[in-house]
């Protein structure tokens, strides 16, 4: 007898940040991820941000010559998704809210004096 496919893991659109850690930990569950401890996952997520930065850098100009611009986007748009899935799948093992942590912290962000050189 044939195998069913599992049915796909669908975000709804417009989704809040709540909704992504949902779709995040419902594809982990599909996709088996959930047993990566976290950790590994912070690893993992490392490689990702080592790819964004290189895919920023591509888009500078500083790395590869000649890519099409609409294509460098395309591969830094990908490389942050990789690595807010990586966030979100932190977050949800650790039964953090990131939309209530965004809140908070950007509030308190507001009440800091910040350095105009960085």
């Amino acid at each position: 007898m044939p195998h069913a496919p599992t049915p796909t893991v669908e975000l709804p659109s417009p989704a809040s940040l709540a909704d992504a850690q949902r779709y995040i930990e419902a594809l982990e569950e599909k996709m088996g991820w959930t047993q990566v401890d976290l950790v590994h996952n912070c690893f993992l997520m490392g490689e990702e941000v080592g790819e964004l930065f290189k895919a920023v850098r591509r888009v500078e100009g500083l790395f590869v010559e000649g890519d099409v611009p609409d294509d460098r986007r395309t591969e830094v748009a990908h490389e942050i998704v990789d690595v807010l899935n990586y966030l979100l799948a932190i977050a949800n093992r650790l039964d953090i809210d990131v939309e209530a942590a965004f809140r908070e912290k950007n509030a308190l962000n507001q009440t800091r004096t910040w350095r105009s050189d960085g």
